[in-house]
């Protein structure tokens, strides 16, 4: 009997490996599609901080 519930367990990861896996990629592709759309603030130059400033 012990031998059938180790069993029942191995087979069920190895079903559920390829659903974990996906859905890390799909999180990983989120990510990295979100961070393209991100839009850093370009530095200003130099002379546009002192015109500032006055």
């Amino acid at each position: 009997m012990q031998q059938n519930i180790s069993d029942d367990s191995y087979s069920a990861a190895q079903q559920l490996r390829p659903v974990v896996i996906t859905v890390i990629a799909a999180k990983l592709a989120v990510f990295a599609l979100l961070m393209t759309t991100i839009n850093f603030q370009a530095p200003m130059p130099a002379a546009v901080e002192f015109a500032d400033m006055r």
